[in-house]
């Protein structure tokens, strides 16, 4: 009888873990900005990955790529925006509340997920 008590608390931790996996509120696509700066700075991605950006600042932002193919519009606070790179290259973007705040997203053909951070970050 034992036996079956040990089978059940393993299905009932596996379970756990399988929802507590399934409860992420962001995905390695996402870029958040908050406290002035984007985290990661640099994310590398497979082309037709949709990137989020999420506003976690309390400034209103607006993102933008260096050679205009994406243009956020105004994100307030919790609001986010969603691009989809389908071609390889790279992809420089920065904010235009503050030309500092700037990010590159690399896109490949054949790449795993990866993403840098910048410790050095720029603020206002």
């Amino acid at each position: 009888m034992n036996k079956n008590l040990l089978f059940v608390d393993v299905l009932l931790v596996m379970g756990v873990v399988a929802v507590s996996g399934c409860t992420s509120q962001y995905t390695a696509n996402t870029i958040t900005i908050q406290n002035t700066t984007f985290s990661p700075t640099t994310l590398n991605i497979k082309t037709g990955t949709t990137v989020t950006w999420i506003n976690k600042d309390n400034e209103t932002q607006n993102i933008v790529s260096n050679s205009g193919i994406f243009d956020s519009g105004n994100l307030t606070t919790n609001q986010s925006y969603n691009y989809t790179f389908n071609q390889s290259g790279n992809y420089p973007f920065h904010s235009i509340v503050n030309s500092n705040l700037t990010g590159t997203i690399v896109v490949s053909s054949s790449t795993n997920n990866s993403s840098t951070s910048n410790s050095s970050a720029v603020g206002y």
